[in-house]
Protein backbone atom coordinates (compact mmCIF):
# COMPACT_ATOMS: atom_id res chain seq x y z
CA UNK A 1 0.00 0.00 0.00
CA UNK A 2 1.74 3.26 -0.99
CA UNK A 3 1.53 6.06 1.61
CA UNK A 4 -0.02 9.46 -0.14
CA UNK A 5 1.23 12.03 1.86
CA UNK A 6 3.80 13.48 0.28
CA UNK A 7 1.24 13.01 -2.64
CA UNK A 8 -0.08 16.85 -4.17
CA UNK A 9 -4.26 16.90 -4.43
CA UNK A 10 -3.42 16.51 -8.58
CA UNK A 11 -1.02 13.56 -7.65
CA UNK A 12 -3.37 11.78 -5.67
CA UNK A 13 -6.25 12.31 -8.73
CA UNK A 14 -3.86 10.57 -10.83
CA UNK A 15 -2.79 7.84 -8.67
CA UNK A 16 -6.73 6.65 -8.31
CA UNK A 17 -7.46 6.92 -12.20
CA UNK A 18 -4.27 4.72 -12.77
CA UNK A 19 -5.16 2.25 -10.18
CA UNK A 20 -9.29 2.37 -10.99
CA UNK A 21 -8.08 2.35 -14.73
CA UNK A 22 -5.34 -0.28 -15.18
CA UNK A 23 -6.70 -0.91 -19.08
CA UNK A 24 -6.16 2.24 -19.86
CA UNK A 25 -3.43 2.76 -17.77
CA UNK A 26 -1.62 -0.30 -20.07
CA UNK A 27 -3.27 0.95 -23.03
CA UNK A 28 -2.86 4.71 -23.56
CA UNK A 29 -0.02 6.73 -23.88
CA UNK A 30 0.89 9.01 -21.46
CA UNK A 31 0.03 11.87 -23.54
CA UNK A 32 -3.65 10.00 -24.19
CA UNK A 33 -3.49 9.63 -20.40
CA UNK A 34 -2.67 12.88 -19.45
CA UNK A 35 -5.75 13.94 -21.60
CA UNK A 36 -8.05 11.60 -19.95
CA UNK A 37 -7.32 12.92 -16.28
CA UNK A 38 -6.90 16.80 -17.46
CA UNK A 39 -3.40 17.09 -16.19
CA UNK A 40 -0.11 16.94 -17.79
CA UNK A 41 2.23 15.06 -18.68
CA UNK A 42 4.97 15.81 -16.38
CA UNK A 43 2.54 15.84 -13.56
CA UNK A 44 1.65 11.89 -14.30
CA UNK A 45 5.78 11.53 -14.57
CA UNK A 46 6.01 12.68 -11.00
CA UNK A 47 3.24 10.45 -9.74
CA UNK A 48 4.85 7.62 -10.91
CA UNK A 49 8.06 8.33 -9.64
CA UNK A 50 6.48 8.53 -5.87
CA UNK A 51 5.00 5.79 -6.81
CA UNK A 52 8.42 3.96 -6.71
CA UNK A 53 8.84 3.62 -10.19
CA UNK A 54 12.01 5.14 -12.30
CA UNK A 55 9.88 5.86 -15.57
CA UNK A 56 6.55 5.15 -17.39
CA UNK A 57 7.74 1.86 -19.02
CA UNK A 58 8.59 -0.06 -15.93
CA UNK A 59 5.18 1.26 -14.23
CA UNK A 60 3.05 -0.05 -17.24
CA UNK A 61 5.46 -3.45 -17.28
CA UNK A 62 5.13 -3.78 -13.60
CA UNK A 63 1.33 -2.99 -13.61
CA UNK A 64 0.78 -6.05 -16.31
CA UNK A 65 2.61 -8.37 -14.33
CA UNK A 66 0.11 -7.23 -11.31
CA UNK A 67 -2.92 -8.27 -14.13
CA UNK A 68 -1.31 -11.48 -14.85
CA UNK A 69 -1.02 -12.97 -11.27
CA UNK A 70 -4.62 -11.92 -11.13
CA UNK A 71 -5.70 -13.50 -13.85
CA UNK A 72 -4.00 -16.84 -12.86
CA UNK A 73 -5.62 -16.85 -9.56
CA UNK A 74 -8.45 -15.65 -11.01
CA UNK A 75 -8.17 -19.04 -13.20
CA UNK A 76 -7.30 -21.22 -10.50
CA UNK A 77 -10.08 -20.29 -7.86
CA UNK A 78 -12.47 -20.85 -11.03
CA UNK A 79 -11.33 -24.51 -11.83
CA UNK A 80 -10.45 -27.64 -9.64
CA UNK A 81 -6.99 -28.07 -9.34
CA UNK A 82 -6.84 -31.25 -8.03
CA UNK A 83 -6.14 -32.86 -10.81
CA UNK A 84 -3.08 -31.11 -11.55
CA UNK A 85 -1.56 -31.83 -8.02
CA UNK A 86 -2.53 -35.71 -8.91
CA UNK A 87 -1.16 -35.66 -12.21
CA UNK A 88 2.39 -33.49 -10.58
CA UNK A 89 3.01 -35.80 -7.75
CA UNK A 90 2.84 -39.00 -10.51
CA UNK A 91 4.78 -37.03 -12.69
CA UNK A 92 7.32 -36.53 -9.84
CA UNK A 93 8.35 -39.95 -8.99
CA UNK A 94 11.22 -41.60 -10.48
CA UNK A 95 9.40 -42.93 -13.33
CA UNK A 96 12.10 -44.49 -15.19
CA UNK A 97 13.39 -46.33 -12.74
CA UNK A 98 10.40 -47.52 -11.78
CA UNK A 99 9.02 -49.49 -14.69
CA UNK A 100 12.29 -50.46 -15.30
CA UNK A 101 12.18 -53.67 -15.10
CA UNK A 102 8.57 -53.93 -16.78
CA UNK A 103 10.15 -52.25 -19.97
CA UNK A 104 13.02 -54.76 -20.39
CA UNK A 105 10.26 -57.27 -20.23
CA UNK A 106 7.96 -55.69 -22.50
CA UNK A 107 10.76 -54.64 -25.50
CA UNK A 108 12.04 -58.79 -25.14
CA UNK A 109 8.19 -59.66 -26.04
CA UNK A 110 7.56 -57.02 -28.14
CA UNK A 111 10.31 -57.58 -30.78
CA UNK A 112 9.02 -61.04 -32.06
CA UNK A 113 5.59 -60.11 -32.11
CA UNK A 114 3.86 -58.67 -35.67
CA UNK A 115 0.45 -57.80 -33.85
CA UNK A 116 -0.88 -56.51 -30.39
CA UNK A 117 -4.77 -56.98 -28.74
CA UNK A 118 -5.98 -54.01 -27.19
CA UNK A 119 -8.69 -54.89 -24.38
CA UNK A 120 -10.62 -52.62 -22.13
CA UNK A 121 -14.70 -51.97 -20.48
CA UNK A 122 -15.69 -48.16 -20.37
CA UNK A 123 -13.15 -45.56 -19.94
CA UNK A 124 -10.65 -48.39 -20.02
CA UNK A 125 -12.06 -49.20 -23.17
CA UNK A 126 -11.35 -45.81 -24.99
CA UNK A 127 -7.79 -46.19 -23.99
CA UNK A 128 -7.31 -49.45 -25.25
CA UNK A 129 -8.28 -47.73 -28.34
CA UNK A 130 -5.91 -45.07 -28.08
CA UNK A 131 -3.24 -47.82 -27.12
CA UNK A 132 -4.07 -49.33 -30.21
CA UNK A 133 -3.64 -46.24 -32.40
CA UNK A 134 -0.16 -45.24 -30.76
CA UNK A 135 1.39 -48.56 -31.71
CA UNK A 136 0.02 -48.74 -34.56
CA UNK A 137 1.96 -45.24 -35.69
CA UNK A 138 4.80 -46.88 -34.48
CA UNK A 139 4.77 -49.89 -36.89
CA UNK A 140 3.16 -52.80 -34.95
CA UNK A 141 -0.27 -53.87 -36.47
CA UNK A 142 -2.96 -53.48 -33.55
CA UNK A 143 -6.39 -54.01 -32.50
CA UNK A 144 -8.55 -52.98 -30.00
CA UNK A 145 -11.61 -54.58 -28.11
CA UNK A 146 -14.02 -53.43 -25.93
CA UNK A 147 -16.75 -56.11 -25.80
CA UNK A 148 -15.35 -59.41 -23.38
CA UNK A 149 -17.66 -61.35 -25.48
CA UNK A 150 -17.08 -60.67 -28.80
CA UNK A 151 -15.07 -63.33 -30.58
CA UNK A 152 -11.43 -62.75 -31.77
CA UNK A 153 -10.64 -63.79 -35.02
CA UNK A 154 -9.51 -66.79 -35.96
CA UNK A 155 -5.80 -65.45 -37.47
CA UNK A 156 -5.29 -63.86 -33.90
CA UNK A 157 -6.30 -67.68 -32.17
CA UNK A 158 -3.20 -69.12 -34.27
CA UNK A 159 -0.84 -67.37 -33.63
CA UNK A 160 2.47 -68.08 -31.95
CA UNK A 161 3.38 -65.27 -30.05
CA UNK A 162 1.14 -63.08 -29.38
CA UNK A 163 0.33 -60.27 -26.62
CA UNK A 164 -2.81 -58.82 -24.92
CA UNK A 165 -2.34 -55.62 -23.16
CA UNK A 166 -5.33 -55.07 -20.69
CA UNK A 167 -6.72 -51.98 -19.20
CA UNK A 168 -8.70 -51.74 -16.25
CA UNK A 169 -8.26 -49.09 -13.39
CA UNK A 170 -9.54 -51.80 -10.35
CA UNK A 171 -8.61 -54.94 -11.94
CA UNK A 172 -11.24 -56.70 -10.33
CA UNK A 173 -13.93 -56.37 -12.81
CA UNK A 174 -15.26 -60.00 -13.98
CA UNK A 175 -15.47 -59.60 -17.68
CA UNK A 176 -11.93 -58.53 -17.48
CA UNK A 177 -10.43 -60.97 -15.65
CA UNK A 178 -12.32 -63.62 -17.33
CA UNK A 179 -10.83 -62.09 -20.52
CA UNK A 180 -7.43 -62.43 -19.41
CA UNK A 181 -7.67 -65.60 -18.60
CA UNK A 182 -9.54 -67.03 -21.54
CA UNK A 183 -6.41 -65.11 -23.70
CA UNK A 184 -3.58 -66.16 -21.59
CA UNK A 185 -5.28 -69.87 -22.34
CA UNK A 186 -5.16 -69.31 -25.68
CA UNK A 187 -1.37 -68.56 -25.68
CA UNK A 188 -1.22 -64.81 -25.25
CA UNK A 189 1.38 -62.99 -23.23
CA UNK A 190 -0.84 -60.70 -20.84
CA UNK A 191 0.46 -57.45 -19.61
CA UNK A 192 -1.84 -55.55 -17.97
CA UNK A 193 -1.96 -51.80 -16.81
CA UNK A 194 -4.17 -51.32 -13.52
CA UNK A 195 -4.03 -48.59 -10.36
CA UNK A 196 -2.36 -50.89 -8.36
CA UNK A 197 -0.07 -54.61 -8.55
CA UNK A 198 -2.08 -56.65 -6.18
CA UNK A 199 -5.42 -56.92 -8.36
CA UNK A 200 -6.84 -60.07 -9.74
CA UNK A 201 -5.88 -58.90 -13.12
CA UNK A 202 -2.08 -58.05 -12.14
CA UNK A 203 -1.44 -61.03 -11.08
CA UNK A 204 -2.60 -63.09 -13.64
CA UNK A 205 -0.59 -60.98 -15.57
CA UNK A 206 2.86 -61.77 -16.95
CA UNK A 207 4.14 -57.75 -17.08
CA UNK A 208 2.20 -55.33 -14.91
CA UNK A 209 2.27 -51.49 -15.17
CA UNK A 210 0.90 -49.99 -11.69
CA UNK A 211 0.59 -46.27 -11.12
CA UNK A 212 -0.68 -46.21 -7.65
CA UNK A 213 -2.81 -43.20 -7.92
CA UNK A 214 -5.44 -42.62 -4.84
CA UNK A 215 -9.16 -43.82 -6.44
CA UNK A 216 -11.73 -41.99 -7.01
CA UNK A 217 -15.36 -42.67 -6.78
CA UNK A 218 -18.55 -40.89 -7.65
CA UNK A 219 -22.24 -41.52 -7.31
CA UNK A 220 -21.16 -45.49 -5.37
CA UNK A 221 -20.35 -47.12 -8.41
CA UNK A 222 -18.53 -43.87 -11.12
CA UNK A 223 -14.88 -44.43 -11.28
CA UNK A 224 -13.35 -41.06 -11.57
CA UNK A 225 -9.77 -42.05 -11.14
CA UNK A 226 -7.64 -40.19 -13.24
CA UNK A 227 -5.84 -41.64 -16.16
CA UNK A 228 -3.33 -39.59 -17.30
CA UNK A 229 -0.56 -41.97 -15.65
CA UNK A 230 -2.45 -44.27 -18.48
CA UNK A 231 -1.49 -42.19 -21.41
CA UNK A 232 1.77 -41.70 -19.93
CA UNK A 233 2.54 -45.75 -19.57
CA UNK A 234 0.99 -46.26 -23.19
CA UNK A 235 3.04 -43.37 -24.98
CA UNK A 236 6.16 -45.17 -22.93
CA UNK A 237 5.93 -48.65 -24.04
CA UNK A 238 4.78 -47.38 -27.71
CA UNK A 239 7.60 -44.92 -27.45
CA UNK A 240 10.00 -48.23 -26.72
CA UNK A 241 8.37 -49.78 -30.05
CA UNK A 242 10.21 -47.35 -31.90
CA UNK A 243 13.46 -48.10 -30.45
CA UNK A 244 13.21 -51.76 -31.81
CA UNK A 245 11.44 -50.56 -35.33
Amino acid sequence: MIDLKGFTPTEILIYNYLIAHPDEALNLSIRQLGSAIHVSSASIIRCIKKMGYDSFYEFKYNLKQQQMNLQTKKLEADYDTKIINIASTFFRRPLLQQYSHELVSFKKLISNVDSVLFFGIGTSGILAQYGARQFSNFGINSIYNVDPFYPLPQKKQSDANQIAIILSVSGETPEIVDRALSLKADNFHIISITNNNYSTLAKVSEINFSYNIKPEVIKETLNITTQIPVIFILEALARNIEQNY
